[in-house]
């Protein structure tokens, strides 16, 4: 029996690395049947619960869960991140030799660098997908020695950088008809909807915010309908925040997670979203004018960079994630509301967004990898 051509997909630690290469895998397989996968993630439990969804098992042949951890900020967690980086190179030279791996696809991260260092001495093909509009410190090390790079921004150290959108999974960017996709998910199919969203793991102070906000959101005007909400929280807020809404009498349905993202933004009138690199091509491929609110304690801001060109493009709009959820709720409420109340300018940023759709990048890269093979 003939080997089967082996693709290694190399990133793990959030959704945001783990979905786009599910979504070059799922590709992969379109173009040749014969192919087979094997993730390399991390040992965090977003890596675990995505990796055990029906889409996930469909397109996984394998999968190792690394004790890799990011570089730490403080000195005296220096010998364990030694320690298990040390343990993570013993377990990955073994596989890529033993499998006879055809080529590494990388989507950046902690996770990515010890696969990527392990492929370049073993020879094997390695592309680098970097998605942040501002790379971090491991995309940039590994854009030098990569042989082929993706990249959602111009990258100085590799002007040869082919630049690509967010790889997008067919169940994030399957189109439903909104009172379908909204009868689905259990809500009313005939009233305007707001989605909620903060990303693979939810968002704390998005959640308690909205936790404050659920009782103030603006009541119709006489005649019109009211508006519900779909809140995606992560598994801590779910809880809290269903009661919240349940409390102040608002239709809402509330979810940990949600792999089907199709269904969301197919559901959605209006959004408030982290701006993570997939999170804004989610809202690019839908049209759903959004309330961008990036996480505020990374170092380069690069969620404000990711959601910028669909700002300029008058898509969307930023508004600072405050600490505080009670002046956060009254922050966001002078932006939502008028938002709420104006269907021609929510028509409007819906039009700018679908404007030039880019062509599909997962395809892209599937492409690369299929040449490999």
């Amino acid at each position: 029996m003939s080997r089967r051509p082996t693709v290694v997909f190399a990133g793990g630690g959030s959704g945001g690395h783990i979905y786009p290469n599910l979504a070059i895998c799922e590709r992969l397989l379109e173009i040749d049947e014969r192919a087979t996968s094997h993730f390399l993630v991390s040992t965090r439990a977003i890596d675990h619960r995505i990796l055990a969804t029906p889409e996930a098992r469909r397109a996984v042949a394998n999968a190792t869960h690394l004790p890799v951890m990011p570089p730490p900020r403080r000195p005296d967690r220096i010998p364990a991140w030694i320690g298990a980086w040390r343990r993570t190179s013993r377990l990955i030279g073994p596989l890529i030799r033993r499998d006879a791996i055809d080529a590494v696809i990388a989507t950046g991260g902690f996770v990515s660098v010890p696969a990527v260092r392990a492929a370049r001495r073993a020879g094997v093909p390695v592309a680098l997908v970097n998605l942040d509009a501002v790379p971090g410190r491991a995309n940039r090390w590994m854009a030098r020695t990569a042989g082929k790079v993706f990249s959602a921004c111009d990258l100085d150290m590799r002007p040869d950088a082919e630049r690509i959108s967010l790889p997008l999974r067919r169940a994030a960017v399957d189109r439903h008809a909104a009172s379908e996709a909204r009868a689905r998910l259990g809500l009313q199919p005939d009233l305007p909807t707001l989605l909620v969203c903060g990303g693979s793991q939810g968002a704390r102070s998005v959640n308690a915010m909205m936790e404050v906000l659920a009782g103030r959101l603006p009541r119709p005007e006489r005649g019109a309908a009211p508006w519900q909400v779909l809140h995606l929280t992560g598994e801590a807020d779910e809880a809290r925040l269903r009661e919240a809404y349940r409390g102040a009498g608002r239709t809402a349905v509330v979810m940990a997670f949600l792999d089907e993202m199709g269904l969301a933004w197919s559901s959605a009138d209006l959004a408030i979203s982290r701006a993570g690199a997939s999170s804004v091509a989610e809202v690019r491929a839908h049209g759903v004018p959004t309330i961008f609110m990036p996480y505020p304690h990374h170092r380069d801001r690069h969620q404000w960079h990711n959601a910028a060109p669909l700002v300029d493009a008058g898509g969307a709009v930023v508004v600072d994630d405050v600490a505080d959820p009670e002046a956060g709720a009254v922050h966001v409420l002078k932006t939502l509301e008028p938002l709420m109340a104006d269907n021609q300018r929510r028509d409007d940023m819906s039009a700018a967004l679908r404007r030039d759709p880019p062509p599909d990048a997962a395809m892209t890269v599937a492409r690369w990898a299929a040449s490999q093979l």
